[in-house]
């Protein structure tokens, strides 16, 4: 068996899995990961959080043919992933504004490993076997768990982070949005305890920092992001080799912008009707930075920068969770 199955006895979690909906949540962890190039001494990657439905694909997740040409974004969830995604498929599609307003992001950029953790109308990891190449992809895995081709095909990736406090929020506010139906305390208690899909958070950042001799990988931040698109436009341009006019930048970082992205119904998944949201409540919210500050409590702030803390002993990496 490639993966280690644990279930999770944490009190908080088994007190209010029921209530919340998180009840079919495992902790598994990957036990072949010799092709990794990461530079981290001695590394073991720690288990990251799925539901039971992870047994049923763990072949198809190891197997997953990789080409060249495919194009990747990978994140933690809710670290500004749909907003990479849109502007990695423009920059790539020759700007072809159009064709990204007539359809579905979830379609143009498949979520290839959202069968580990949810039910899917089609398997994702066949929705991506079915799409037409050049293929772009979503992913959240960490990277004990990418398919094994990805290490010796390396295709273009772009990976991007976010202020671990502005993910707890959005997340909370995602998860709710779907099926979580606990609070906001409950969740950011959670959060910390590494019991969200993906996580353990910080390792998940950390070890796609570390990976060495990964020239296919760009390292964005959302927060780079919001203070100067721009410039975040210009390197991921360069990192896909595409050249653009001023005049056609200036058109990308308007259909960037948060307000058009918000009222983009192909970048909002407003054509899943099976997944339900609260009146009034959009997939893309604030598109703020730092509107933590007004959600969380002041024990909240306090409990994830202490927990930042003590999951980055090496000073370099908490300069990653600025």
């Amino acid at each position: 068996m490639s993966f280690e199955y644990t279930e999770i006895t944490d009190p908080l979690y088994v007190d209010n899995k029921e209530q919340t909906g998180e009840d079919d949540y495992i902790m598994v962890r990957a036990k072949e990961y010799g092709d990794v190039p990461i530079n981290i001494p001695n590394w073991q990657p720690a288990a990251h959080c799925y539901t039971t439905r992870f047994h049923r694909h763990e072949k198809e997740l190891l197997e997953m043919e990789v080409f060249p040409d495919d194009v990747w974004v990978a994140s933690y969830p809710k670290s500004g992933t749909t907003w990479c995604q849109e502007m990695v498929w423009l920059i790539c599609n020759d700007l072809n504004f159009e064709a990204a307003r007539a359809e579905s992001l979830r379609t143009r950029f498949p979520f290839v490993d959202v069968s580990l953790i949810h039910d899917a109308q089609m398997n994702s990891f066949e929705r991506v076997r079915n799409t037409a190449r050049p293929r772009f992809i979503k992913t959240h895995l960490p990277v004990s768990m990418l398919p094994k081709q990805y290490w010796t095909v390396k295709p273009k990736t772009v990976y991007v982070k976010r202020n671990p406090k502005s993910v707890a929020v959005s997340y909370y506010h995602h998860s709710r949005g779907i099926f979580y139906r606990g609070t906001m305390d409950t969740f950011v208690r959670s959060f910390i305890r590494e019991h969200q899909f993906y996580s353990p958070y910080h390792a998940h950042v950390i070890e796609y920092h570390e990976l060495r001799d990964c020239n296919n990988i760009l390292h964005l931040s959302y927060e780079d992001m919001k203070r100067d698109l721009p410039a975040v436009v210009r390197k991921v341009c360069q990192f896909f080799g595409k050249s653009y006019s001023e005049p056609q930048l200036a058109e990308l970082c308007e259909h960037l912008s948060f307000r058009s992205m918000r009222e983009n119904k192909a970048c909002n998944y407003e054509d899943q009707s099976n997944v339900p949201r609260e009146a009034g409540e959009r997939f893309m919210r604030k598109g703020e930075l730092a509107s933590w500050k007004q959600e969380l409590t002041s024990e909240q702030i306090e409990m994830l920068d202490q927990w930042t803390e003590a999951n980055t002993p090496n000073i370099e990496h908490r300069k990653l969770f600025e």
